[in-house]
């Protein structure tokens, strides 16, 4: 069975992402048919949105997801390094500051990516806007 994005295939998204009072990230999905708590960004999507909001409550970003490396000036790019349908996605993320600040390489993000993008890609590109 093929999943398929509810937002439908393009080939840059952008996507609003807010920190809530209680200090966590989620992405801005109103039409989310199951528990708000699935939209929370963990295990190194939350520290990667608190480098690009610049201290900002939110943060808008484009994303390109491409299932081949390609040059994308301005974005950092993210490999991915494993996954699994239902248990999300591990990326390598290429960004130094990143890796400088939180002494670590690499984020996960979580099956909801399956409703926005239609697919867990091989390459993500992401920049704030």
């Amino acid at each position: 069975m093929m999943v398929r994005s509810v937002l439908g295939r393009k080939r840059e998204y952008r996507i609003q992402f807010n920190k809530e009072k209680n200090g966590c990230w989620y992405v801005d999905f109103p039409h989310w048919p199951f528990s708000h708590d699935n939209l929370a960004m963990v295990s190194g999507a939350d520290k990667m949105l608190e480098l690009l909001s610049d201290g900002d409550l939110f943060v808008k970003v484009s994303v390109i997801p491409a299932n081949k490396q390609e040059e994308h000036k301005g974005y950092i790019e993210l490999e991915q390094t494993e996954h699994s349908l239902f248990g999300g996605s591990t990326y390598q993320v290429k960004y130094e500051p990143f890796t400088k600040r939180y002494k670590r390489d690499s984020l996960w993000i979580c099956p909801v990516t399956l409703f926005v993008l239609g697919h867990y890609p091989k390459f993500i590109y992401i920049k704030s806007l």
